[in-house]
This record gives C-alpha cells, structure tokens and sequence, in this order.
C-alpha cells in the first residue's frame, strides 16, 4: 500500500512540476479546476442523501464547478495584465468566499470535531453547500497565490502542509501512544499531530530565508515570531481538515472518498489539509498586506 501512494504521489507532482513550467497559466488553472472538481463531486457524494446521488446529482456538480473554473480561463490573460475591472471581480468574489470558509473553520469546525457526533444526520445540505464555498475559496487562493508570487511560493506553501501530513503519518506510526480522535479517525495520534505541527514550524523557519516562500513573504510583512506562529496554526487546521472528512466519512459509511487515486483513496483525502488551510492562509496574506 505504501509503495502504491508512493508512486501514485510521485506522478501528481510530476503532472504539477510539468503544468507549472508551461508558460500558459491556463494549463495551471486546467490542473487545479480538475483536482477542485474531483474534491467537490467527491464532498457531495458524502454529504448529499442517496436519493440525490441516484440522480447523479453529485456528478453534475463536479462537471458544473470544472466547466465553471476553466471557462475562467477565458478572461485569465487580462486579469494577469492588470485588467482594474476583472481584478476586481475576482479579488472581490474570491475574497467573499475566502472570508466566509475561513470564518467556519476557524470558528464552527473546531465545535463540531469536539462534539464527534457519529449519529447525527450527516448527510445534509450544509455540508454540502460548506463544500461549496470551501472548494471555490481554495480555487481562489491557488490560483492567486500563482498569479501574484509565482509557482516556488506555491509550492513552499504546499510543503508546510505535506510537512505536516508526512510526519503526522510516519511520527504517529513509530511514537504511537494516545490517540487524537478516537471516534473519528482511530489511526490518528497525538503524538504523530504533534510531529507534524512541530515538522511545519520547521519547514517555516527555514524556508523564511529563502526568497520568494510563502514564509519569506511573511517574514517580510511581519516579523520572525510570526513565522512559527502561523506554520502551527495552518498546521493545526490541516490535521483539523483530515479530521473533518474523516467524520463525514464516517457519518456516511464510507473508507474513502472515492477509489480515483490508487494508494491514497481520492482526491479529497490528498486535498483535505490543503481546502482547510487554503482559506485561512490567503486570509492571513491579505491582512499583511493591507
């Protein structure tokens, strides 16, 4: 199983390394609007009653939202070259659904991983329409954090929250001990949270120093106390988004979001740190530089 998600995620960064050479963004915004559509049909077909899944609801869904963020594209060139009227238009309306995602993770998540409640109705709309503005909120940040710093910030940004993931995985295996939510993801420790919170800061500090990171340009904004402070809160929250999906997994039954990538289930279960991180990060930037 190892060898297979090994390999598995060692063909997604080729695929990303190689979307993010091509000069043409909209290659770029290809890539991410099919990994966006992938996680959203994937959110709805857990969070929406069986009698809509019947009707291929959930589908529809994820084919609307892929045409919706490539058709983008169309207008991508002009938003690059400073177009004041479509900047505004995707600023504003990213930021709309930045704030608001950003606002229930940070505020609402947290109570609801508290409370565990395996038997409530999980399958319901505000999950859904949760999923919704989540998934357009990370759109947003990707793509924006491409346009404006280019692809190294995105990926320094992206190996904070693999740090986390990674040494989560391999801490929790070796140090086992008390487990972080018993209810709601078994497999997970408190010890494996902690080494990949403590592996994020890390990554943050060093990666500080290096021009152009995601961390680098906080440090810029701010201060080096606020380097580590921010690694441990986006940390939290990504082990907080597994820990999200893993309860609406359970509410509906499932293992997996679905079997499309071989070795790590689907596309949310490699996305979920990152569609809980994305919002509050982006909120984060837009606050240093404002």
């Amino acid at each position: 199983m190892l060898g297979q998600r090994v390999i598995t995620a060692i063909i997604l960064l080729a695929v990303l390394v190689a979307v993010v050479s091509i000069p043409n963004p909209a290659y770029f915004n290809c890539f991410v609007s099919l990994a966006a559509a992938a996680a959203f049909w994937e959110w709805l077909r857990l969070a929406l009653p069986q009698t809509c899944q019947k009707k291929g609801i959930e589908l529809v869904g994820g084919v609307a939202l892929f045409v919706s963020f490539v058709g983008g594209s169309v207008f991508l060139p002009k938003i690059m070259a400073g177009d004041a009227l479509y900047l505004s238009i995707f600023n504003n309306t990213g930021l709309f659904f930045v704030v608001l995602s950003a606002l229930v993770w940070l505020l609402i998540i947290p109570v609801v991983l508290y409370q565990a409640r395996l038997d409530a109705i999980g399958k319901n709309f505000l999950h859904a329409i949760f999923g919704f503005i989540t998934i357009v909120a990370t759109w947003y940040a990707i793509i924006a954090m491409y346009f404006i710093h280019g692809a190294w910030f995105v990926f320094s940004y992206l190996i904070l929250i693999w740090c986390a993931d990674i040494f989560a995985y391999f801490g929790g295996k070796h140090f086992g001990g008390e487990k972080l939510a018993p209810k709601i993801s078994p497999g997970k420790t408190r010890s494996g949270a902690l080494c990949g919170i403590l592996a994020s800061m890390i990554w943050m500090l060093a990666s500080a120093f290096i021009d152009n990171s995601f961390s680098h340009f906080i440090l810029k904004q701010s201060s080096i106390l606020l380097v580590p402070a921010v690694g441990l809160l986006l940390a939290v929250y990504s082990i907080l988004g597994d820990l999200y999906e893993s309860l609406l997994k359970r509410r509906a039954g499932f293992k997996d979001s679905s079997n499309l990538l071989p070795g790590h289930g689907g596309a949310w279960d490699r996305l979920d740190s990152i569609l809980s991180v994305s919002p509050i990060a982006v909120l984060i930037w837009y606050l240093l530089i404002h």
